[in-house]
């Protein structure tokens, strides 16, 4: 009857030396990503975030809507105001785009809620937003305006009312 002797070589505790060394090292490097990634996305959450308190054109129309001053009539065209809120609006779509791409997560979604909410139940908003879904169909523009910042608006108050 064959037996098998165990012999366990130098060359063979090297190289068992050497396959957990790789692996450890596989390991963190793993680890590091992975934090680095998170530190990543915090930062550029930060920047996101930031950019609503930052950004004079958004905190202009965001301002003149939360305390009811926007009125939208015809002088709104062409001016400053305009400018204001088509920078606003689509800063918002680019948010609710990356929320929808899942670059964003609902629990970071919810530090835009308020903001998107209160913007989009403004009356004066739906009629301006109203204007620019004619306007862009009248011209033969093949698109919807801000569709990402209005989709998630209607699918959050749709869940309100359900709620």
């Amino acid at each position: 009857m064959l037996r098998f002797q165990p012999v366990v070589t130098i060359a063979d505790v090297i190289n068992a030396v050497l396959l957990v060394s790789a692996l450890i090292g596989i390991f963190l490097t793993y680890k590091q990503i992975k934090f680095n990634h998170k530190t990543e996305k915090a930062a550029f959450f930060k920047d996101l975030y930031s950019t609503i308190f930052t950004d004079p054109d958004i905190r202009k129309a965001f301002y003149l809507i939360e305390y009811e001053k926007f009125i939208y009539e015809e002088s709104f065209h062409a001016s400053e105001n305009e400018q204001a809120f088509d920078r606003m609006f689509g800063f918002n779509d680019l948010v609710c785009d990356l929320y929808f791409q899942g670059v964003l997560t609902q629990r970071e979604m919810a530090y835009f809620h308020y903001g998107f909410t209160r913007i989009y139940q403004n009356n004066e908003v739906r009629r301006y937003l109203d204007f620019l879904r004619e306007f862009f169909a009248k011209t033969g523009i093949d698109a919807k305006p801000f569709p990402s910042y209005i989709g998630y608006c209607e699918r959050v108050l749709k869940l309100n009312r359900s709620t």
